[in-house]
């Protein structure tokens, strides 16, 4: 006897739900050791980053296509891995010559592999390849600034727990913005947002998880500086609300760009190295987003007085 569609649908989404609920029960924990350890060994994050960042380029590189040409592979991770590198070298100038000269020989190896393979290797999946490479290490790379190079102590020298403080905000910011989405939309959704690119998202989630994002961004902010006291000074919250409320619309402008990319190449998710989440870029799409957004606004909006 064949059950009813609602009956198997509902069914699906339930333990779709239970997946989803058991890996973050997982990987929360996890994600708090790594940024918690961090502000005593600074080397946990970057290794972390640096791992995600190599994850990342590979979903990037296999939803475009270049695992017929996998040659293109290792010029990607290498590039990836120059740029998450490149803040070490030294100061400000000696890290953008790093970059300008990796993104050169980048470019021109990419087309001489394309020269090469051209008989298998697609122009769109070259570009795509080193567009999204891009796109994954430079967000990457501007986490490592944010954590080791915004907050310092009165020496000059990286606040590495000030650092913590401010990756968490950002991904508090993106994930919080996201999960409110997803549960406001689930209980009150009735308007879509997307319905070509992104069916599930509606405009009711959007403004659940904008608010909810808000509330629980700021209130983590206002905890960290004056009730736990690690700011001195204080913070500036009327400038980081504004960059806030920018960094949450940019979060669900990046998770909108790659559910488009997704549905571009028709797959559901870039991975599935966090089962119910996708992969790496299925959890940190909106990160890649607010990190840069985050970074460039606080040199216009300061956040700390």
């Amino acid at each position: 006897m064949n059950m009813p569609r609602e009956t198997v649908v509902s069914e699906v989404s339930e333990s779709a739900m239970k997946t989803r609920l058991l890996t973050a029960a997982v990987g929360i924990p996890l994600a708090l050791v790594i940024v918690i350890a961090s502000a005593y060994v600074p080397s946990v994050m970057y290794a972390a980053l640096f791992v995600l960042c190599i994850i990342g380029i590979y979903e990037a590189l296999k939803t475009a296509g270049a695992k017929k040409a996998p040659v293109v592979f290792a010029p990607c991770f290498a590039y990836g891995a120059v740029v998450m590198l490149a803040p070490f070298v030294g100061g400000t100038v000696r890290m953008c010559g790093t970059l300008l000269a990796a993104s050169m020989v980048y470019l021109f190896v990419m087309f001489a592999i394309l020269l090469r393979k051209h008989a298998v290797l697609r122009m769109e999946a070259l570009c795509t390849s080193m567009i999204l490479t891009m796109f994954v290490a430079f967000p990457f790379m501007v986490v490592e600034l944010i954590f080791g190079t915004i907050m310092r102590h009165p020496d000059g020298s990286p606040s590495y727990a000030g650092g913590v403080a401010l990756v968490a905000y950002c991904l508090i910011v993106a994930w919080v913005a996201d999960g409110g989405a997803y549960f406001v939309g689930r209980a009150l959704g009735k308007h879509k947002l997307a319905p070509v690119i992104s069916p599930k998202k509606t405009v009711e989630g959007s403004v659940g998880g904008f608010v909810s994002s808000i509330m629980i961004s700021l209130g983590s902010a206002y905890i960290y500086a004056d009730v736990l006291g690690y700011v001195q000074g204080g913070m500036h919250y009327i400038n980081l609300t504004i960059i806030t409320a920018v960094c949450i619309v940019m979060s669900m402008f990046g998770d909108l760009s790659f559910s488009a990319v997704k549905r571009q190449y028709g797959i559901k998710d870039f991975g599935n190295l966090l089962p119910g989440h996708g992969g790496v870029l299925d959890r940190f799409d909106s990160v890649l987003f607010v990190a840069p957004t985050f970074y460039l606004l606080q040199f216009v909006l300061p956040i700390l007085r």
